[in-house]
């Protein structure tokens, strides 16, 4: 009895080292990916993006996309920071290990094409597009700064990461609704409501 007390006692230890270190394995990762995705890495990026995407969407036309948004004409987007805040248990379906990652992100949405006009124009659709952010994110999250001509919205976000024995370490794919049709067409639907609601 005793024997098997401890034997049992062994096993649960080992399992929550291993469950330990696959969390942080992902977290360190996830960080890393956003890293780069805060400095404008695209090519880490896409290394670190779940390589069935690529079939669905080239390398050239997710990073023609990503120079769009980070670097368009009218408008910029940076990242400020970008903070893994917490990670799944893992699911496994068909060989292929998932989990969520929490993050907490922080981006600043410069409004180039604004930057030049009158101050009272610049007020008002400064003014329009915090109320619209506000309306997404929450009025608590969404600062302006008109100096700058920018709007700083703090958010709450989360990613899958995949495990795939096709494809080295952990990969990952955003989970927001421009990223559903993708999302849905590589992770099954039993991960994805597993997971959220983990």
């Amino acid at each position: 009895m005793k024997n098997s007390l401890i034997l049992i006692l062994a096993l649960m230890m080992s399992v929550s080292v291993a469950s330990q270190a696959y969390k942080a394995d992902i977290k360190k990762e996830a960080q890393t990916y956003y890293d780069h995705l805060t400095n404008k890495n695209f090519d880490a990026i896409f290394d670190y993006m779940y390589p069935k995407i690529f079939e669905l969407a080239s390398r050239e036309q997710m990073r023609a996309g990503m120079e769009q948004m980070f670097n368009g004409k009218d408008m910029k987007i940076e990242f400020i920071a970008n903070d893994v805040v917490s990670v799944t248990d893992t699911m496994e379906v068909k060989g292929v290990t998932y989990a969520a990652v929490f993050y907490n992100s922080k981006m600043r949405m410069t409004f180039l094409s604004e930057k030049d006009k009158p101050e009272a124009e610049r007020k008002e659709f400064l003014k329009l597009m915090q109320s619209t952010m506000e309306t997404q994110f929450g009025q608590a999250n969404v600062i302006s700064e008109l100096e700058n001509m920018a709007l700083v919205i703090n958010m709450d976000a989360n990613m899958f990461a995949i495990k795939d024995p096709q494809y080295e370490g952990w990969k990952f794919i955003g989970n927001d609704d421009s990223m559903k049709p993708l999302v849905d067409s590589v992770i099954p639907e039993t991960v994805r409501t597993g997971l959220m609601e983990n």
